[in-house]
């Protein structure tokens, strides 16, 4: 450890000599060394009575033993009991819930939706599915909008014990999709995977799809939450799925070393800083990804670094699903030295072992600068997490206060889980998803408010017990975002 640590300390004073070296008062002002250390040790996976079939699977990937917190999860879940798991990114949470999601459908044939809040990020997470799936006896699929309708069909012709998919999908299908519903029957867990995602409006619409799968699938759902470290896990917990959970708690970030260091950028702007930030990484042979808040600075940052003689590419949304892969793999591969990325390559997409992040700007919250920090140093090797503090109010007071960035506490992940304009699109689609009849007593009573908002806006007219869905309601449906409180325009220019 003492080596390892050395040779990093040489590292990030080389970077600090670089930064000095750069004219316009540009300095490393701060750094705060973390070690942490293997997580407490569970038991070994042949003491759980795991089916032979998952327990072959688990010791071919190298798994001989789970960590305490997913020993704790395999435990509470098997019992049927809902579990929130908050633990930082790259300890281990995906295969906490994993690992009993499939010794389940062995045993007992159980079906199982792993929602994630991006198609990106679910068709990522599938091949870790796969490692651990059992060929001929479980079946894993991604089923979501840019799934091909002969795959849809196969799917739908053998459902899988593990569905994966996103928000948007189950929304629209349950709504619209006779057979979407009928791929959902049988279902008994529902995992919400990166939970912390979840607020604001986003986390309303999501809150009011649980309430519809408990309605289409019965009381009886169990319930699992995913996320990285957040400050109110049992709250967020209860707001999503209105009942209490079991929280456990695994490590906070990964195993080993990692140096968090906060940049000032004197009299030069940040992205010109960033760029020199990217370039040094460069010349120490480190791999890095560089968040930026926008699109426009993103293609900036990216253009400056390359005149400075760095690889490194874009990732942002508006480029084509298949530019965006290309460079993932890119990154993966190592063929280039690094990638500038707004938050899109925030949710743990797998790009392979990153040495350095660095932020242009401290994240809107801390939570999210721990998501993106946990991002570099994977697997054993040391990680270099930079951020670059400018002369707004907030960067100042951090820049004369720097142990207080590192000293914030996590704000929590909050939402208004009765709001009447959101509610009133799952009236709507709860109707649709019973055929356009809706018995009056057939909602939950908070979402009365919803109905009545409804009826005065001709999306539902009544009859006697009973709300039908007018021609504007199914005409206007598909206008509804759940990324937003309200209607959503797009705007195209060709195929863009």
């Amino acid at each position: 450890m003492s080596g390892a640590l050395e040779r990093a300390d040489e590292v990030l004073a080389r970077i600090a000599r670089g930064l000095e070296a750069t004219s316009g008062g540009t300095k490393l002002i701060y750094i705060e060394r973390e070690v942490i250390e293997e997580p407490e040790a569970g038991p070994d996976i042949g003491r759980l009575g795991l089916h032979e079939a998952l327990e072959e699977a688990l010791r071919r990937q190298g798994i001989e033993r789970l960590y305490r917190f997913q020993y704790e999860a395999y435990k509470a879940l098997m019992a049927g009991r809902d579990v929130f798991i908050s633990s930082g990114a790259a300890t281990g949470k995906t295969e906490a819930f994993i690992i009993p999601l499939l010794d389940r459908a062995l045993k007992e044939g159980d079906k199982s939706v792993v929602v994630y809040p991006t198609k990106a990020l679910a068709r990522d997470q599938l091949s870790r599915f796969e490692r651990l799936s059992v060929p001929f006896l479980l079946r894993v699929a991604v089923f979501d909008g840019d799934t091909p309708e002969r795959e849809r069909a196969a799917i739908c012709q053998r459902p899988p014990h593990v569905l994966i998919t996103n928000p948007d999908m189950i929304h629209f299908g349950m709504a619209r999709s006779a057979r979407f519903r009928r791929l959902l029957r049988g279902l008994r867990a529902v995992v919400l995977d990166e939970a912390h995602v979840y607020e604001g409006s986003f986390g309303s619409h999501v809150r009011m799809i649980m309430d519809r799968l408990k309605m289409a699938m019965g009381q009886e759902l169990q319930f699992v939450a995913s996320s990285a470290t957040i400050g109110n896990p049992s709250e967020l917990g209860e707001l999503l799925f209105d009942r209490p959970v079991e929280v456990i708690e695994g490590a906070p970030r990964r195993r080993g070393i990692a140096y968090h260091a906060l940049v000032s950028s004197g009299y030069l702007s940040r992205w010109t800083v960033v760029a020199r930030l990217i370039c040094l990484a460069s010349r120490e042979g480190l791999r890095s990804l560089t968040f930026v808040d926008s699109q426009q600075m993103c293609e900036v940052v990216a253009r400056m670094a390359r005149r400075e003689g760095a690889d490194v590419r874009v990732h942002r949304a508006g480029l084509l699903r298949e530019e965006r892969h290309e460079v993932e793999e890119l990154l993966k591969s190592g063929e280039v030295d690094g990638v500038v990325s707004t938050p899109t390559l925030e949710l743990g997409i797998d790009v392979g072992f990153l040495d350095a992040v660095i932020m242009a700007a401290p994240p809107p919250s801390f939570a999210r600068y721990l998501q993106r920090a946990g991002r570099a140093g994977r697997r054993d090797r040391p990680g270099y997490i930079l951020t670059v503090l400018a002369d707004d109010p907030i960067d100042a007071y951090y820049e004369r206060n720097p142990r207080a960035f590192f000293e914030q506490e996590l704000t929590p992940v909050v939402f208004e889980p009765n709001n009447e304009e959101i509610a009133k699109v799952h009236v709507m689609a709860h109707a649709m998803a019973l055929g356009g009849a809706l018995p009056r007593e057939a909602v939950p009573e908070e979402w009365a408010k919803a109905i009545e908002l409804c009826l005065s806006e001709g999306y539902l007219a009544r009859r006697g017990r009973w709300l039908f869905l007018t021609r504007k309601a199914r005409r206007e449906f598909g206008s509804f975002s759940l990324r937003s409180a309200g209607r959503e325009v797009k705007i195209y220019e060709g195929s863009k």
